[in-house]
């Protein structure tokens, strides 16, 4: 890392100027994006007093292939891949109830794929470890990795309040939400949204988006889902147009990562998280969630029933109403409409043990289905009412649940490795 530079000396040899980089002070310019040529990123774009301070090259690596034009078989190859995510995402096998523990160790750099949603400019970037740690210790100094809006007890309704009851296992006990205006449900939304495809997502900045890997890049078929399949629509309630369904409106992509290896083994489900970019900043109206990783012990202390509470961990999502597994409970499922569990989400086990020490991966006992993937597992509690991210949704484990299924549903977990990168990208895109 070079200080006022670009990190390493291969552009000091070929010079800034060199036709093969185009410079990006932060947020890239269309042209540049469009060249072809490999990146020059201010990565403290967004740092209070650190702007222009590093700068890091993205390789590009050409352009990608979005999904089939014909609507149809993009939702049913979006389908038949949840289908498949099943068993290969199981944490069981080999990881026991507990886990055995985090201990963080040093692990090497991360590397990400970034792609341009708007051209399909392939990048690769390389996350130097030091770097983006350092990052995220400015980001919290700075209060850029905490949340911004009304607290908890101001506006969170109880799990309880729609006067609706729940069922054991294996018996959905989803139910639709009507608070999607209150803060912190105004910050979840919907990403895309047809009747057999779509994702969830939570605002972790003004404009950053986090979700599941899978919501971005589809790894069976080898493409990046469009702009319309990634649409982010915060506190949406309802499948029409304007302000009475979309009441911070509809928001399209800029940019979209996710972890390299995600895309480089098809069974492999440790790397399901990603964050997008949006051209426009909804955050600004609706605010936005923190985000932490939290120790295995203290993770159920917050979301596990005790003698006075039930849990405070919760995960509120948009599922596709024409899935298997959709939401039944007291009326046939709404499109466009959040639900979320009557119950808490109390924790199963840990496994997935991940480049920094930290088991990467739980499972969770709150219902979901398919259209709820990349919605975020947080806390409105944390530190006594800050609301927080902690988990993403990523995979199910069974088709057809039975009272047997405690716990089927596989969360992908917030590690000091993923703070980094959210933080990176936060900085870099302010």
């Amino acid at each position: 890392m070079v200080n006022g530079t670009v990190r390493g000396a291969l552009v000091l040899l070929l010079g800034v100027g060199c036709s093969h980089y185009a410079a990006a002070a932060g947020v890239a310019s269309a042209e540049a994006v469009g060249s072809g040529a490999d990146l020059v990123v201010d990565v403290t774009a967004g740092l209070p007093g650190a702007t222009g301070f590093t700068q890091e090259v993205w390789r590009s690596e050409g352009k990608v292939r979005f999904e089939p034009k014909n609507a149809a078989a993009a939702e049913t190859a979006w389908a038949e891949r949840l289908k498949r995510a099943g068993d290969a995402a199981k944490i069981g096998a080999g990881d026991s109830a507990k886990g055995d523990g985090d201990k963080t160790v040093t692990s090497g750099d991360q590397y990400w794929t970034a792609v341009n949603a708007q051209t399909g400019q392939k990048y690769r970037v390389e996350m130097p470890r030091e770097l983006a740690h350092d990052l995220h210790r400015l980001a919290l100094q700075s209060g850029l990795a905490a949340g911004k809006g009304a607290t908890a007890s101001e506006t969170e309704k109880s799990a309880g309040d729609d006067g609706l009851k729940g069922w054991s296992d294996g018996s959905d006990t989803r139910t639709r939400r009507y608070d999607n205006t209150a803060f912190p449900n105004r910050a979840m939304g919907q990403m895309g949204g047809g009747n057999k495809s779509g994702c969830s997502g939570t605002l972790v900045g003004r404009r950053h988006v986090l979700t599941a890997a899978h919501c971005l890049y589809n790894r069976d078929d080898d493409f990046w889902y469009s702009l319309g399949a990634t649409r982010f629509r915060p506190g949406r309630e309802g499948t029409c147009s304007g302000e009475a369904c979309e009441p911070y409106g509809a928001h399209d992509a800029v940019w979209y990562f996710t972890p390299e290896q995600f895309r480089n083994s098809d069974t492999d489900w440790t790397y399901d998280y990603a964050v997008m970019v949006l051209g426009t900043a909804p955050g600004d109206e609706t605010g936005w969630l923190g985000y932490v990783a939290i120790g295995e012990d203290n993770l159920r202390d917050y979301c596990d029933a005790n003698t006075f509470s039930l849990g405070q961990c919760y995960s509120r999502g948009y599922p596709a109403c024409g899935l298997s597994n959709a939401p039944v409970a007291n009326e046939a499922c709404q499109q466009g409409w959040a639900y979320q569990d009557t119950k808490p989400c109390n924790i199963g086990g840990f496994g997935s043990k991940g480049a920094d020490g930290w088991n990467s991966r739980f499972s969770v006992n709150c219902d979901l289905s398919g259209g709820h993937s990349g919605s975020a597992v947080y806390t409105n509690r944390w530190s006594g009412g800050n609301n927080v991210v902690f988990g993403v949704v990523s995979t199910q484990t069974c088709s057809t649940c039975t009272a047997a299924d405690d716990y089927p549903n596989g969360i992908r977990r917030l590690t000091p490795d993923v703070l980094d990168a959210i933080s990176y990208f936060k900085s870099t895109f302010p």
